[in-house]
């Protein structure tokens, strides 16, 4: 008699197939390794972000933590616990929808979240990305049957313009499929030849494989503010500091989307288990 596996028991693909994600996106992340998203937040939700975002940097909540200054500003973990536009970024149905075609089927979950708060004048360094990222939670897979099996992917939401030069989102696109490290860890930005800008509108985003070489350019005034959701698949833990409290699992208990991806880390998704037994 044939052994019985672990696939024969349960059903590892949920969801997979049920995103209309166009076949031009999925070339088009595959190949470059991000998605531009325009409009993602209204600029009343955008003016609301920000206006809570003022709060909390000033009186940071015991759920949430502010990051000393590092080389281009500071972070506030956890934003999501802030409610309201902070909370409803992190379901955005547009978004998840790529989510579910990139991470693999409805087995992911929000891993992190933060709010990026850029001091003027600085920028960041470019990530290394590519089988070279030491980081093994960004890895980055498309197999040739079209499937995505991505690790953390992150959607960057912008909530001041960004031009090409003031403190503009930048990659190296398709350095998500470099072999060799890249020769740029000292390097300053502007004299990096591949590095290309991504402009964005206040509230459009970016959704990208933390796999690909990515950086920030430095601004050249106050007040630049990011949003920043991760997500993973869903046996991947949560990042440090971002731990959802219980009042935000019980605010959120009645929305299918948000608590979804607040789920506790699984491997096997419910509903995934066969009449077989091991």
């Amino acid at each position: 008699m044939k052994p019985t596996t672990e696939e024969d028991v349960f059903d590892l693909q949920i969801g997979l197939g049920e995103s209309e994600t166009s076949v031009e996106d999925k070339h088009f992340f595959d190949t470059a390794g991000y998605l531009v998203l325009e409009d993602l937040l209204t600029p009343d939700q955008v003016s609301q972000a920000r206006d809570i975002l003022e709060g909390i940097k000033s009186a940071t909540p015991e759920n949430m933590t502010l990051s000393p200054e590092g080389s281009y500003g500071c972070e506030l973990l956890n934003i999501v616990e802030g409610g309201s536009t902070l909370e409803d970024a992190m379901a955005l149905r547009r978004v998840l929808d790529y989510v579910q075609e990139f991470i693999w089927g409805r087995q992911y979950r929000l891993v992190g979240s933060r709010a990026i708060l850029r001091t003027p004048g600085r920028g960041s360094q470019l990530t290394q990305g590519g089988d070279a990222d030491p980081r093994r939670y960004a890895r980055y897979r498309c197999f040739g049957d079209g499937q995505f099996r991505c690790l953390m992917i992150t959607c960057l939401i912008s909530l001041t313009d960004t031009g090409n030069n003031d403190g503009t989102f930048c990659t190296i696109p398709a350095s998500h499929k470099a072999s060799l490290p890249h020769p740029y860890e000292n390097a300053e930005l502007n004299a990096i030849v591949p590095l290309q800008n991504i402009p964005l509108r206040s509230g459009s985003g970016i959704l990208f494989t933390e796999n690909l070489s990515h950086a920030f350019k430095p601004t050249t005034g106050a007040g630049h503010m990011w949003l920043s959701y991760q997500y993973g698949p869903s046996y991947m833990v949560n990042w440090p500091g971002c731990e959802p409290s219980e009042d935000l699992l019980v605010r959120t208990a009645t929305d299918p989307a948000k608590s979804h991806l607040l789920l506790e880390p699984y491997y096997h998704p419910t509903g995934s288990q066969r009449k077989q037994k091991m």
